[in-house]
């Protein structure tokens, strides 16, 4: 019994094997401490702005684009941070294509482009057309999909939905023979793959067609048109055999508004235009002579000393 209890306890633990982590508890503090978060904490604007990106408006192809939209040109970058940021809604860039004041106004949503056809800034509405949309009797090859941080559908909007690659027993073909696209031209999209096309509006939706279509099609799109300018076409005879086209390029309406949470609201009521960058974080407000306030233009950022430096010597 001479054996001495600690000094015991501390042999039988010289031989035992060191606990490890688990591997994957392991990886995921590596992992934690070695990512840095991004865009965190948002870069800082200079103190002042050139205030040619907040030209009052610009004409394209017979749209006035104006704030809150601007042109994908008049964009400015932060030094040492690589963003640029925008006079207006990081959303609403507008790329002219062509020679203004000529050029084609188009919207990207979503991966996908649209002409802008008119904006109406007393409302807040923009009307758009998918840019694939050509020819007498069209196919659609993708949903309009946007992230409605800025834009939203408007009260006036109705749906056409699209099944293409459809494989039908003969009497469901008579069946739904009503719905069938019957343009001798048609050609729906390339990876549908063969087979009938049909065309439903909302009004005509019911379970049944809805489900028998969605089983036996390969490809469904779904497309957001003008109520008014679809009643009218729908009651025509020939909708089917292409007077559906006419819909699609009579294009669609979006409402905007500005984002409540951020201080854009303050920026704007003290007659400031709101700034953001590509990552859609709110910069600061730009205002009149090239100041720049945060977040609205009662409490304007104070030059720093490098940027009074070089106002005095360009003075």
């Amino acid at each position: 019994m001479s054996a001495n209890p600690p000094r015991l306890l501390a042999t039988m633990a010289a031989h035992l094997p060191v606990p490890r982590l688990p591997v994957l508890l392991f990886v995921f503090l590596a992992v934690h401490v070695h990512v840095p978060a991004t865009h965190a904490i948002p870069p800082s604007l200079p103190t002042t702005y050139d205030g040619s990106i907040c030209s009052e408006s610009f004409m394209c192809g017979g749209v006035n684009i104006s704030y809150p939209f601007y042109l994908a040109d008049a964009t400015r970058e932060i030094a040492d941070y690589g963003y640029n940021y925008s006079c207006g809604y990081t959303d609403l860039l507008i790329s002219c294509q062509g020679e203004a004041p000529t050029g084609i106004p188009v919207i990207n949503l979503g991966g996908e482009n649209y002409a802008v056809q008119k904006i109406f800034y007393h409302n807040r509405t923009i009307i758009l057309a998918d840019s694939d949309v050509g020819g007498s009797c069209p196919a659609v090859s993708h949903n309009v999909s946007f992230d409605e941080l800025w834009l939203y559908n408007s009260s006036a909007f109705h749906n056409l939905t699209f099944f293409f690659g459809c494989h039908l027993g003969d009497s469901m073909t008579l069946e739904f023979d009503a719905y069938k696209i019957k343009c001798a031209d048609f050609k729906s999209p390339t990876h549908a793959g063969p087979g009938d096309s049909f065309v439903v509006m909302t009004d005509e939706h019911d379970r049944y067609l809805e489900q028998e279509l969605a089983m036996n099609c390969n490809m469904i799109v779904t497309v957001p048109v003008n109520h008014d300018v679809l009643m009218a076409a729908s009651n025509q005879q020939d909708f089917r055999s292409g007077g559906y086209a006419d819909v699609l390029k009579s294009g669609f309406e979006l409402e905007w508004e500005r984002v409540a949470a951020d201080g854009c609201p303050l920026c704007e009521e003290s007659n400031g235009r709101c700034t953001y960058s590509q990552h859609r974080e709110f910069l600061g407000c730009l205002c009149h002579g090239g100041k720049v306030g945060s977040p609205d233009c009662e409490h304007i950022v104070p030059a720093t000393a490098s940027t009074a430096t070089a106002s005095r010597k360009s003075s």
